[in-house]
């Protein structure tokens, strides 16, 4: 019976010489296929991305938007036009503190030469002009057409602007000389003054939206776009700017108008929605095609009550009777009303189905039909008897007439509606207030949204960057810089476009910023590089150790095993015994 103490017999050369090719082979393994299939599969792959010119666009150095206004001046009976023209000129430049948004005056050239077409100063081929030239069309955008006629005699200087044209007819005064300077002076001061005020509210809106990038610094003062004219002032501040920014939707290729009309009884039943909008709103959707395009549906809610916050309260129309309470006060003749605090909640969001299931931006119409022992309904201090919620939509609070049919409501009864509706959907849109001309409202509302979008792309570039700089082990696939550079490309044609003057239309400022928008989006909201901004340094810890645990520990142990028992044989060697 052997000890137990006793050592086991000493492993032969063979098979020391199998374990060190066992180990060795593994770490082979490990080494040679295993390290190269690890670094290719995990690799990450970074396209380039031009970070340089990113940067640049996000801090406004690559491009100065200027925004120059022409405008076309006809002075057939006015002697000396181009001194007059010269000294406007100057007035304007003096008074302008906003370089990038400035007027440009030109003499028109004679109607056989230029019509006038959507905003563009269209050049027609004559006889005598050369194939070159007959090929060539000067589309750059006009903004508005000066039209100087004497006025009547014994007036001053006036102007009048209609809502649909772009002519500012001018009536000097007839004692106007041309030879006087003091009579020169003050025509010159009165178009110069005019023309800044139709354009001052543009002029504040694009320098607001450019002062967030650009390094050009906004106007110090309003003086110059708030000049008084014949037909009153105009005077814009910073804080109604910022309030109407606060209101207007973001900018979108399409939207969604839905036209709801909730009474709070079972009448009317009907309405005659798609006639209205067609003859009502329809010509002002297709003025703003340009912009955006809409889509329209419509819906009809029985029913439908107001929050229970919001509790109408009789007003008797004698506001000396205001002073009686409880049914005294009901039998006097009045009105309900709705208080300036009711308006925020007055939307019942709980009961009334107002969610569209639309990928576009959604713009809400509500018309409220009140109940019999509520009519009339009034908010309180509205002429309109409606109201504007930003960024949502408009709410108008419809009183039946008594002559009209309880279970319908016609064409004629929705035209009120829908003419305040039209006004509210230019104010989310962003269109100027001022001036009453709408082809001017809607060239400067091109304007508007060219400098928003390039603003907006230009700032997705730099929350771009900034991701890639934050972020080193985040993938960036090749659409990324597909987009990246397709966005810079829009942006850089963009400005050119508005250097040029040409703001609409095919190939313009604010084609191209749309697609320089669009293009930013998609790459910044890239699907593979979402996940990956979620996804902590941490986390491939709990990757690896599971890994490294069971596979790594065993090859480490026996690598430093062979190499130990190496380092002892060579102590032997050296102190001359030789091992068995």
């Amino acid at each position: 019976m052997s000890d137990a103490n006793t050592p086991p017999p000493p492993d032969t050369p063979e098979n020391v010489r199998t374990r060190s090719l066992v180990v060795l082979s593994f770490w082979s393994v490990v080494l040679l296929l295993g390290l190269p299939l690890w670094w290719i599969t995990t690799s990450i792959y970074r396209a380039p991305l031009p970070l340089n010119e990113m940067q640049s666009w996000a801090n406004g150095r690559a491009c100065r938007a200027e925004f120059p206004l022409l405008v076309d001046v006809e002075a057939p009976l006015l002697p000396d036009p181009e001194h007059l023209l010269k000294t406007v000129q100057h007035a304007l430049d003096d008074a302008n503190d906003f370089s990038a948004h400035h007027l440009r005056l030109r003499l028109s050239r004679s109607e056989s030469e230029y019509d006038v077409k959507d905003g563009r100063n269209v050049l027609h081929s004559t006889p005598s002009s050369s194939p070159s030239d007959s090929q060539h069309e000067e589309d750059e955008n006009v903004a508005a057409i000066l039209r100087l006629t004497p006025g009547a005699s014994g007036s001053t200087h006036s102007y009048q602007l209609s809502n649909s044209s772009r002519v500012i007819d001018l009536y000097y005064s007839p004692s106007y000389n041309p030879s006087s300077t003091a009579s020169s002076t003050s025509l010159s001061i009165f178009i110069s003054n005019t023309l800044q005020e139709i354009f001052a509210e543009e002029q504040q809106m694009i320098s607001h939206l450019l002062s967030s990038s650009a390094p050009t610094p906004p106007p110090s003062s309003l003086s110059s776009g708030s000049t008084n004219s014949s037909n009153g002032s105009n005077k814009i501040n910073a804080v109604e700017i910022q309030r109407k920014m606060s209101r207007i939707l973001r900018y979108s290729p399409t939207y969604h108008l839905t036209f709801s009309m909730f009474t709070a009884s079972g009448t009317p039943t009907s309405w005659e929605i798609e006639k209205s909008i067609d003859d009502y709103l329809q010509p002002l959707l297709d003025a703003l095609s340009g912009i955006s395009n809409f889509t329209v549906d419509s819906q009809i809610q029985f029913y439908a009550s107001l929050s229970p916050n919001v509790i109408p309260s009789w007003v008797p129309d004698n506001p000396d009777q205001q002073q009686l309470e409880g049914q005294q006060l009901m039998e006097q003749p009045g009105k309900w009303v709705l208080k300036k605090e009711d308006l925020s909640s007055f939307i019942n969001s709980a009961e009334w189905p107002l969610v569209s299931i639309t990928s576009y931006p959604t713009i809400n119409f509500i018309v409220y039909i009140p109940p019999k022992g509520e009519t009339p309904l009034a908010i309180s201090e509205s002429a309109t008897n409606a109201f504007l919620l930003p960024q949502w939509g408009g709410v108008m609070v419809l009183n039946p007439k008594p002559d009209s049919p309880s279970d319908h409501l016609s064409k004629e009864d929705l035209k009120p509606a829908l003419d305040i509706f039209a006004a509210q959907l230019l104010s989310l849109l962003g269109a100027p207030s001022h001036p009453p001309s709408l082809p001017i409202r809607l060239d400067s509302l091109t304007r508007q949204r060219s400098a928003e979008l390039l603003t907006s792309a230009s700032s997705t570039l730099g929350s771009l960057y900034r991701l890639t700089k934050a972020l080193p082990s985040i993938s960036i696939p090749t659409s990324v810089s597909t987009s990246v550079g397709s966005t810079l490309s829009s942006l850089s044609n963009a400005c050119r476009e508005l250097k040029k003057g040409r703001f609409g239309g095919t190939g313009g400022a604010l084609e191209e910023g749309r697609n320089a928008a669009s293009q930013a989006e998609k790459a910044f909201f890239e699907k593979s590089m979402v996940g990956q901004v979620y996804f902590p340094e941490e986390h491939k810890v709990a990757v690896y150790l599971p890994l490294m645990g069971p596979v790594g520990v065993p090859l480490v142990m026996s690598a430093f095993k062979e190499l130990m028992k190496l380092f002892k044989d060579w102590k032997l060697r050296r102190a001359g015994i030789v091992t068995a």
